[in-house]
């Protein structure tokens, strides 16, 4: 006979992110599941199933479920976790709700996996943002986590500026004035990733210690002046490109967005295996990596990015990231010459083309052609300003508009991708070179 719990393993994607069901009422399940609930939990199959099947679904399902079953045996498995749920979104964006719905009772086991140096980044994020959301949803425990963390603070972790970044941002989700002494020692030691929730002199505006600036912003900041994760994501892809990458690399995240606009609009299928090369220069550029962590990380992000920028081009309302820099008189505006550039590196990954589509192609082109071809700064030079912005408002309406014509009707229409190069199958050895199966990998 079944156990009740499998009914887990056959809901699928969740269609709602934010609102979710009530699983002990709707699916009858109580204490007596929980043991069922870990291991649905811990079933390196389920997370490894098939992308359109249901049962890779059951693990998020099951820790939703042991949420609200306030269950205090989850804890030390869902921690257990954390090494392979960093990697995936959806468990990103709830795992912390969940220790906040079993409560205190995390408190401990996540302040021990905080302090152990071995786990990744990322995994220990993922503590911090546990202790924190326990923290708002029990009030009485908030210095008790602010112990913790102040307790890490003494003795920080010098080599993991990523995680020291997120910890800022949640002492300001937390209001934690009274670590101030901390916070400003962590910033003095110059090991914190601003990109997360700026600078000390932005992080002691939140928390209501200063009014204004004494100083600039920090030039990335100055370059995208948005503290959001994706700020964070643009400053880690660059810091990568600029580590590993050499003189043919992409360099900034807005040149690295035209360069996937440009995949995504291609009338036929580019393989991670093409353009993930491209990135680099060409095979011979690709980099040697320090680590196994460095590149694992990286896959992560690039892929993070591929897909925002796919999910841009599918909402019909395209818009390039222009960077956002002083010009020669010192006033902000937007420069179209890195995205534009990057897009034309993706289009020469395209291969031979048709009439029709070198002639739909051109069209897209004529605004981005001002930016990137002799011709079209020489006639910048006979423009004024608000014609030259006018150019590069005319930039998203034709990507769209080139990816409706190649990508979305064919599709709507039945038409397949014809392929130059061998079809990488869901259980291959990823072609970009990490070393997982490709359905894990460059194709999630």
């Amino acid at each position: 006979m079944p156990d009740k719990a499998d009914i887990l393993l056959t809901l699928g994607e969740p269609a709602d992110r934010r609102n979710w069901p009530d699983y002990p009422a709707t699916y009858g399940l109580g204490a007596d599941d929980i043991p069922r609930l870990i291991e649905i939990l811990r079933d390196e199959s389920l997370h490894n199933a098939d992308d359109d099947s249901t049962e890779v679904w059951g693990p998020l399902h099951a820790w939703r479920a042991l949420g609200q079953l306030g269950a205090a045996e989850a804890i030390e498995p869902l921690i257990g976790q954390f090494g392979f749920l960093s990697e995936d979104d959806w468990a990103l964006a709830e795992v912390d709700r969940v220790f906040a719905m079993i409560g205190p009772a995390a408190i401990e086991p996540l302040a021990v996996y905080l302090g152990e140096s071995q786990h990744s980044e990322y995994a220990r994020i993922m503590a911090v943002d546990a202790l924190a959301r326990i923290a708002m949803a029990h009030p009485e425990e908030r210095e008790r986590v602010l112990a913790i963390f102040r307790d890490y603070m003494k003795r920080p972790d010098h080599e993991a500026k990523v995680l020291n970044g997120a910890l800022m941002g949640r002492l300001i989700d937390l209001h934690a004035v009274e670590l101030i002494d901390d916070i400003r020692r962590l910033f003095g030691m110059g090991i914190v990733d601003i990109f997360y929730a700026g600078d000390l002199e932005e992080v002691e505006m939140e928390l209501g210690f200063r009014e204004t600036r004494d100083t600039p912003q920090p030039s990335l900041a100055d370059m995208f002046r948005d503290d959001s994760e994706d700020t964070a994501l643009y400053h880690r892809l660059e810091e990568y490109l600029l580590d590993y990458g050499g003189d043919h690399t992409i360099s900034s995240a807005s040149e690295l967005h035209g360069f996937f606009a440009a995949i995504g609009c291609a009338p036929e299928m580019i393989p991670p295996s093409l353009w993930m090369p491209a990135i680099w220069g060409g095979e011979d550029d690709m980099p040697e990596w320090d680590s196994k962590e460095e590149l694992e990380a990286f896959l992560r992000d690039i892929q993070i990015f591929h897909n925002t920028v796919m999910d841009e081009l599918g909402s019909g309302d395209f818009q390039p990231l222009l960077q956002e820099r002083k010009d020669e008189k010192g006033e902000w505006t937007f420069f179209a010459e890195p995205w534009s550039g990057g897009f034309v590196r993706g289009i020469s990954l395209w291969g031979p083309m048709s009439q029709t589509i070198e002639t739909q192609l051109a069209e897209a082109m004529a605004p981005i052609a001002l930016f990137i071809t002799e011709e079209g700064r020489r006639a910048q030079a006979s423009m004024d300003a608000e014609q030259i912005e006018q150019f590069k408002y005319e930039i998203g309406p034709a990507i769209s508009q080139l990816f409706e014509q190649f990508v979305k009707q064919p599709l709507a229409a039945g038409k397949t991708y014809v392929r130059e190069t061998p079809k990488v199958g869901r259980n291959d050895p990823c072609p970009c070179g990490s070393g997982k199966k490709y359905k894990r990998c460059c194709l999630h």
